[in-house]
Order: structure tokens, then sequence, then C-alpha cells
């Protein structure tokens, strides 16, 4: 469903492709959001030089606990970033929303998944639900009935759930599948199509089986020819010639030629000999 936004994994960019999935839009980037992290440490830097000389020494040292390089962001960053759109996120768990747990397909839009620094986020869309996670190759379909199955999976697997209130901003996706829901038995099959396909052209196409002579037996076919005789030979002859290597592969076939041309020539010089002795 190419109108769903969907980020691919980069680098550990997930807080930012978690948020844009979220809002259907590439609206934050990496600078956006380490520009809000920066406030934070500013208003946490400001807190700690009220307390302790000594406290606040400490934590002059101590590197942001709000980003680093690798592209985390923290919770808190992720919960100012969802204030700029009039958003907010409360603990699944969460006193306030015990009632509304009990029905969260009716009663809810979307949630934001944390497990250490990866997060994902389940939004519906239309009138149906995605988990649009940044590391799968797309947005997967999940049915209303087995929507809170999934949520406690996803809590037993050790991600911390958010559910994400307030009024989503407009997306045209939104709009598009709420007239015409996607059929799931067709969606799931075009992705696994697509899945087997991706896995088909990522195996190296099989080399082909391709016979080799040996420069003996190339021999002793030109010799019989020459003599008139019968290309099959006997059984009691096979038996007593010689076991001949075939040719590795990676030799060169020139060589070959030029061994073949060699035993042509003196085969030629003992036939001339024989008919000179009769």
């Amino acid at each position: 469903m190419d109108l769903i936004h969907h980020e691919v994994q980069e680098g550990q960019l997930c807080a930012q492709h978690c948020l844009n999935t979220l809002l259907q839009c590439p609206v934050f980037d990496a600078l956006q959001l380490a520009s809000i992290a920066q406030q934070l440490d500013s208003e946490e830097n400001r807190r700690m030089a009220e307390g302790s000389s000594e406290e606040y020494s400490k934590f002059l040292q101590q590197p942001s606990c709000n980003m680093d390089d690798s592209g985390f962001f923290s919770v808190q960053v992720i919960m100012k970033a969802l204030e700029v759109y009039g958003l907010s996120a409360k603990h699944w768990n969460h006193p306030d929303l015990k009632a509304a747990r009990e029905y969260p397909s009716e009663n809810f839009a979307a949630f934001i998944c944390n497990l250490n620094q990866h997060w994902f986020t389940i939004r519906k869309i239309g009138l149906q639900w995605f988990n649009i996670d940044s590391c799968k190759s797309g947005p997967t379909l999940i049915s209303d009935t087995y929507l809170e199955v999934y949520l406690k999976q996803v809590e037993l697997e050790g991600y911390t759930v958010f559910v994400v209130l307030g009024n989503l901003p407009y997306c045209q996706a939104d709009e598009v599948l709420t007239k015409t829901p996607l059929d799931p038995s067709l969606y799931n099959a075009t992705n696994s199509s697509k899945k087997k396909n991706r896995s088909k052209d990522s195996k190296p196409a099989p080399l082909p089986d391709v016979k080799t002579e040996s420069v003996e037996e190339i021999r002793r076919k030109r010799l019989a020819k020459f003599c008139g005789e019968s290309s099959s030979v006997s059984s009691e002859s096979q038996a007593n010639e010689p076991s001949v290597k075939p040719i590795d592969e990676g030799s060169s076939l020139q060589g070959e030629e030029i061994t073949i041309s060699q035993e042509d020539s003196d085969l030629d010089r003992a036939i001339a000999l024989s008919l000179q002795q009769l």
C-alpha cells in the first residue's frame, strides 16, 4: 500500500521513523529531534545548577541522556515532539486507561512501542490497523480482533507500549482507506509474493551443467575415425585402458588445443612411417 507512509530503518533513527509513520508524513529529521534534545539538556542543566555544586559538577561531566551520535533519542524527546502536534502519550497500563483498554480498537487511534533503542508505530488508518515498523519491509495489517492479543504479545517481548492521545493530523491514506478498506487476504498475499520475489532475486542463478571430455578421449575418437573403426569401443578394451581424470574446469583451453595439435602431428608421422614400410 503505497499511500501508507513507511520508512526503512536508517542507522539508529527508529525514533524519527516512529514519529513520521505515526504522523504519516516525514515531518521530523535528526536535526530537529537533536534540537529538542538540546533544549531538554538545557532545562536539566538549569535544574541541576540549583542544587549542590558537587552534584552539578558531576552532571556536567556526563554525556547527554536525551541523544547520542548513533541517532538514539530518549522517551522525553519523543514526548516533546508529540506536543508540537498537540499530541501526548500515556503508558498502556496507566490507571486512567483501564476502562478503555477493554476495547482498544474502538477507543484508541495509535500506539508507539519501545524496547531499548527501538521504536515502532501501531496506528489505525481508515478503518484498519497497521503495524508500521521501520525494521520491516512494509506495513502489516492487523485485524481489530487480533489487536488486543498483539499488544499483549508485544508487552511479553519486553516492549513498553504507549497510547497516543489527541487528534492525529490528516493524511490521504486515512481518507482513501475509509472509503475502500483493504482486503486482508489480497493484501497479505501481495506482501508474501513480494517477499518471495526478493528472496528469489537474492539467490545467484545456477551454473549450467557442462559436460567435458578429456584430451585422451578426443585423441582416441580421432584415431578411430582415421582408421575407419567404429566410434564405440569394446568393453574389453575399455577395461584395459588406464583411467583418465577429467579436465579441471579452471584449466586453460588453450593448453588443451596445443596438446591435441601435437598429438595429431605425432599420429600423422607414425602413419606415414607405416605406409613407407609397406
